[in-house]
């Protein structure tokens, strides 16, 4: 049972899925032992995600209402949260992407929580998105980051981007590279079901829109068809879309929808290079994979990225919607077996500074801060 001296934590996230916010929620509870945590969540999720959390004796709850980018079911889920809250005596309210950010800092305020905490994951305004729908969501984080503590950022560029927006004050924001188990990449089995030859591209990521799978099958359709293959690993909705669109460009022999995979540690040592061509992306988790795999990357130059990869050194940063640019960056690492080598191993000395441990102990210290010395931790 939880001691009840413990600080009372509650997280909350617009989906409970398996992709990299979830990730790094799912590791800071489960590594930090001196709270009491439940994790709040939306209308989507994976099951297996909540056991995960159940099991390691993290509470959870749903709030149907929390959904992704839906303007009409936001004011009746700030109610709902906030009356939840209102219950409960939650030391620190944490908040996690965009959506549950907005929702869970006003119902946080409503509530009266003394602490409230957000992690940006991703910045959610780029070029791809409806211009109107940016100005609402910006208007919205312009408002809560009036009501939030602490504005907690996975790379410092994020934190120039917001402040440039006039979101919060500079004093907010604090700086926390999501984690990762280096451990388990180094020197994993390679998976051996993988179709088609070496060397393998891979993509990694829900296929969802902003990710720019678009732009990949762009830059494969033009290459010369006897360079490598491409894997896609991932599951959503642009599924069936994607299928489709690789047998009209007849790209079937060439690129792979994989669906999602358990292991990625062995998926990626089983593959020459990774590439994420995204529009719009926080810092993320799979490129730090990729780089304690020894795997260059090739992804595109926004949000924490560069912070990731040294461009030319452990991968190369092509512009957004670049199809040539990344063609062109490919082409190169896929035909130099000792420039890959040699920029991988680069991501390996890169990546030590993206550990889960780091993470959780910096996590820590921003919950020591807020609730201070009176608190027994």
């Amino acid at each position: 049972m939880p001691d009840s001296k413990q600080p009372r934590v509650f997280h909350l996230i617009t989906r409970l899925l398996k992709g990299g916010a979830e990730g790094h929620l799912i590791a800071t509870v489960q590594g930090l032992d001196r709270y009491e945590f439940t994790v709040g969540y939306g209308s989507e999720y994976v099951q297996s995600q909540v056991d995960s959390l159940e099991n390691a004796g993290v509470s959870t709850k749903r709030f149907p209402l929390v959904r992704h980018y839906n303007p009409i079911t936001t004011v009746p889920a700030v109610l709902s949260l906030a009356w939840y809250l209102q219950r409960r005596d939650f030391d620190i309210v944490h908040t996690n992407s965009t959506e549950a950010g907005i929702i869970g800092r006003f119902a946080a305020k409503l509530a009266g929580v003394p602490n409230i905490v957000h992690t940006v994951h991703g910045i959610p305004f780029s070029t791809d998105r409806n211009n109107i729908l940016s100005q609402f969501v910006l208007t919205c984080e312009r408002q809560v980051a009036s009501y939030t503590d602490r504005i907690v950022t996975n790379a410092d560029i994020i934190t120039e981007d917001y402040l440039e927006r006039n979101i919060g004050t500079s004093e907010q924001y604090t700086t926390v590279y999501s984690g990762v188990e280096l451990d388990a990449f180094v020197d994993a089995t390679p998976a051996d079901d993988l179709p088609g030859k070496r060397p393998r591209i891979v993509m990694i990521g829900r296929l969802t829109e902003g990710k720019g799978h678009g732009v990949l099958l762009n830059a494969i359709e033009s290459m010369d068809e006897d360079i490598g293959s491409v894997c896609i690993v991932g599951d959503g909705p642009l599924y069936d879309e994607l299928e489709a669109e690789i047998l009209r460009r007849g790209l079937d022999g060439r690129v792979f929808l994989i669906g999602f995979r358990d292991d990625i540690p062995n998926v990626l040592a089983a593959s020459d290079l990774l590439t994420l061509p995204s529009f719009r992306e926080g810092t993320p988790r799979v490129i730090t994979e990729a780089m304690a795999s020894g795997v260059p990357v090739v992804a595109t130059d926004i949000a924490g990225i560069p912070e990731q990869v040294a461009d030319g050194e452990s991968g190369y940063l092509i512009p957004t919607g670049d199809a040539k640019a990344l063609r062109r960056r490919l082409e190169q690492l896929l035909q130099d077996t000792e420039l890959r080598q040699r920029m991988g191993q680069q991501g390996i000395e890169r990546v030590k500074r993206f550990s889960v441990e780091a993470m959780v102990e910096e996590t820590d210290n921003i919950y020591r801060d807020l609730l201070g010395k009176d608190c027994q931790l």
